[in-house]
């Protein structure tokens, strides 16, 4: 009786964890294709007022997608472009003059440069540095290496180093700590900021490898 308890338990873990995947990914592209295509939708319907006509709901989304991208594709072409990015400095500009709205724009994009790549990553090392005590190691990426002015307080050569949270990397806290106090890894920032994200749970192939 206990074996076949077991095997029931067992089994209906392995459909969870087999079927997780699918229903998070399910439910996350609901999501996104819910709320991007709601932006658009209520132009869309003046746009049905004005010719008299009208478009099958599923049809009136699939259109505001579209539309959607095809404005995301033009934004960024406009972002590559000399007299774009002369536009969209002068509106990052008024967004930053602008009480409260300026503060969240702030905060965003400073998240966002902080993760923005190029020719690599603005992370430039992978460490794992004994934090928040004393025998227990986190994850951390190397923003920099620290000012001199740190140095000389603490006496030694430092890096900046960011620990992110799991699974959400984005938030996390900035330690200042001293070179000979971290070990660099034989690991990509990619792979690193994977490692966090997932909990430990994807693990380079390369550390898999050494076990």
């Amino acid at each position: 009786m206990k074996k076949m308890k077991n095997f029931i338990r067992n089994t209906l873990l392995a459909g969870v964890l087999t079927i997780l995947p699918i229903v998070i990914t399910y439910f996350t592209f609901v999501w996104f294709f819910t709320n991007f295509t709601n932006f658009l939708l209520p132009y869309i319907n003046v746009g049905e007022g004005f010719f008299n006509i009208k478009i099958a709901y599923t049809v009136e989304r699939i259109i505001s997608f579209a539309l959607l991208c095809f404005l995301l594709f033009f934004v960024g072409l406009l972002a590559k472009n000399y007299f774009g990015k002369r536009f969209l400095r002068f509106f990052e500009f008024i967004l930053q003059k602008i009480p409260i709205v300026s503060i969240v724009y702030t905060s965003v994009q400073q998240i966002i440069d902080a993760f923005k790549t190029s020719n690599g990553s603005n992370f430039k090392k992978v460490l794992l540095v004994e934090y928040p005590r004393k025998g227990v190691y986190s994850i951390g990426f190397v923003t920099k290496n620290t000012p001199a002015y740190f140095n000389n307080l603490i006496g030694k050569t430092a890096y900046n180093v960011f620990i992110p949270t799991t699974p959400n990397p984005t938030s996390g806290y900035i330690l200042i700590i001293p070179e000979d106090e971290a070990v660099v890894l034989d690991l990509t920032v990619e792979e690193g900021i994977r490692f966090v994200i997932s909990g430990g749970l994807l693990i380079p192939e390369k550390i898999m490898e050494n076990n």
